[in-house]
């Protein structure tokens, strides 16, 4: 993923607001993350573009399916109350 492409996932994730996407999908995914052994900061993860970028693009590479559909679902939580 390119540096333009981590920043527009990491504007889904952070909504550009500072209403927090839907808990349950937040703490899913990190714990998801930690399980293949990557720890999220969730405060930067909401205020660090390229962090937030870093850490979709791997997730949805990942080879575990949950973490794939997690990364996905929260993706598409955020982008529905974008719009």
């Amino acid at each position: 993923m390119h540096q333009h492409e981590n920043r527009a996932a990491a504007a889904q994730a952070t909504n550009g607001s500072d209403r927090p996407v839907p808990l349950l999908a937040e703490v899913d995914f990190k714990w998801l993350m930690a399980g293949q052994g990557w720890w999220i900061d969730p405060a930067r993860f909401h205020q660090d573009p390229a962090y937030a970028g870093h850490f979709l693009k791997l997730a949805l590479a990942s080879p575990s399916r949950a973490l794939r559909d997690c990364a996905a679902s929260l993706l598409s939580l955020v982008d529905g109350r974008a719009r």
